[in-house]
């Protein structure tokens, strides 16, 4: 893959049965969005449907926006525009990408349905690719675990800077080995 290392983050808002998540909290997005963009990498944000996704926690008041990325983030106007005009995940194609964040995923990876971002995830892990899903809470990756790929899953509240700084590394040596093998 030639060009800048891209990522992309699947905001799922739905399981793979359809059924709306507990929600999704901008806290465990502005933390990788930013690492991923200081890289210097593109980062895509994508959806099951695409369009505008409302977070929990996306106004400027509140305890927990306080923290120093979610401030940047909620002050980032091509952030926001980011978040507003999100992908649909029918729209993603995992080749033009070198890893996936996940956030709010539960259901199965390798089940059978087409609905969600599982397949979408599978897809990346049986391109060697890395993916992190946060928070791993009711997740079946059996029976082919995280196949060629890498799979990362967290459930603190350190869990996406943690998974975002792991794909980073894993994003860019793959890179290099790619660059290396050729």
């Amino acid at each position: 893959m030639d060009g800048p290392i891209r990522f992309l983050i699947i905001i799922a808002v739905e399981d793979s049965d359809g059924i709306s998540t507990n929600g999704v909290w901008i806290q465990q997005i502005a933390p990788p969005y930013y690492l991923f963009k200081e890289v210097p990498a593109e980062v895509a944000l994508a959806t099951p449907s695409g369009g505008f996704q409302a977070l929990l926690g996306q106004t400027r008041h509140g305890p927990s926006n306080r923290e120093p990325f979610v401030q940047r983030f909620l002050s980032d106007r091509e952030a926001r525009d980011d978040l507003a005009d999100t992908l649909s995940l029918e729209q993603i194609v995992a080749d033009d990408f070198d890893a996936a964040f996940c956030i709010g995923f539960s259901g199965s990876v390798w089940g059978t349905h087409s609905r969600g971002p599982g397949p979408l995830i599978k897809t990346f892990l049986e391109d060697g690719k890395p993916v992190a899903i946060i928070p791993g809470q009711q997740l079946d990756i059996a029976p082919e675990a995280a196949g060629p790929g890498l799979l990362i899953i967290g459930d603190s509240d350190q869990s996406p800077v943690l998974a975002a700084h792991a794909l980073v590394k894993v994003a860019t040596e793959r890179r290099e080995h790619m660059a290396r093998s050729a």
